[in-house]
């Protein structure tokens, strides 16, 4: 499978809630309507993965730029915040607010190839954007080993973050790269 990185269109959002949907487990999905706004908000933060030959869609990786004051928290960092008023073309944090891949497509290198792509676009093109930050769940064994590889440290905790239906609570934990 030859895999390419592109930038997300409006028209793509129904690919991007079917990997939505294999990837997160329910009350941890975000709706529709958010992604629509994250393609608006910050088209060129929003990659997707796709297969050269078929145009099946097996990945993306969406994020804003946060000015400095704006705190690093479980308020801020909430899912389903709302990217138009988060983003500012001007900030100097990059923050991954989501980042899936369809079961069939993992362990082909596909998250590597979206989050390197995306951190080359941010330093290329937002040289102000150089502290990375993200939050995965404690659950998440394979995400975290991606982005420790890439340079993210733990840097703290929020208790009981993610709420999967009907599933205990999950910690996120908050990594940084500068």
């Amino acid at each position: 499978m030859n895999v390419i990185c592109r930038t997300a269109l409006p028209s793509d959002t129904d690919a991007i809630m079917r990997i939505e949907e294999a990837a997160f487990l329910p009350g941890l999905r975000e709706e529709k309507e958010l992604y629509e706004k994250r393609i608006r908000a910050f088209p060129e933060g929003f990659l997707l993965a796709e297969d050269a030959e078929t145009k099946e869609i097996g990945g993306y990786i969406c994020s804003e730029l946060w000015r400095e004051d704006r705190p690093v928290c479980s308020e801020t960092l909430a899912l389903g915040h709302d990217p138009e008023e988060a983003h500012d073309y001007n900030g100097t944090q990059f923050y991954i607010t989501s980042f899936g891949t369809l079961p069939s497509w993992r362990g082909r290198k596909v998250g590597s190839l979206l989050l390197d792509t995306l951190e080359k676009k941010i330093a290329e093109n937002y040289p102000k954007a150089t502290l990375g930050v993200l939050i995965v769940s404690e659950k998440w064994t394979a995400a975290r080993r991606l982005y420790e590889r890439r340079g993210f440290k733990e840097k703290g905790r929020i208790i009981d973050f993610f709420t999967p239906t009907g599933l205990p609570a999950e910690d996120a934990i908050l990594m940084m790269k500068p």
